[in-house]
């Protein structure tokens, strides 16, 4: 087998690995924007920050191992993306990674739709939470009755009857 082949093989298997944990941060990330946990939230943007940069610098590396096999196979100089590398290979050596190659594909294409319905919950909390605030800001300057059936500002000792279902 090629060097080449095994080189990449190891590397589609190490960013594999870190987009898979990536992955697995995005679903902690949900659980504590469900919960409403911005420590835990933040605590786990930060590690998932790490991981990114990991996958990051995998990423620059096998691109520069694909640029380095294009030169040294003297493949077509068309765009340099993975689907081109894969279809100018040799049969045996395309055997070997294009499984690898569809696993690395699918684990970014998950990593992409878990961050999107993530950004998506995380919006919805803070519209939901300025709405609340609104609302509360809203209702404070109501005149309201005391039992005397006088009229007096909220705030002067009075609460808003502001309900809002979170669930919802």
């Amino acid at each position: 087998m090629l060097d080449w082949v095994e080189s990449l093989r190891s590397l589609f298997t190490n960013e594999i690995d870190c987009y898979k944990r990536l992955l697995d941060w995005e679903g902690k990330k949900r659980q504590a924007i469900h919960s409403a946990d911005g420590r835990a939230l933040e605590s786990y943007v930060k590690e998932s920050y790490h991981v990114m940069v990991e996958a990051s610098e995998l990423e620059r590396i096998r691109m520069k191992t694909i640029q380095e096999v294009y030169e040294k196979e003297k493949f077509e100089n068309k765009e340099i993306t993975l689907t081109n590398f894969l279809n100018q290979m040799d049969r045996e050596s395309n055997y070997k990674l294009k499984g690898f190659a569809q696993e690395l594909k699918s684990a970014v294409q998950e990593l992409k739709e878990a961050i999107i319905v993530n950004d998506k919950l995380l919006r919805t909390r803070k519209d939901f939470l300025q709405k609340t605030i609104d609302t509360l800001h809203e209702h404070e300057r109501e005149k309201v009755y005391t039992s005397s059936k006088q009229p007096i500002r909220r705030g002067q000792g009075q609460q808003s009857a502001v309900i809002l279902n979170a669930t919802a």
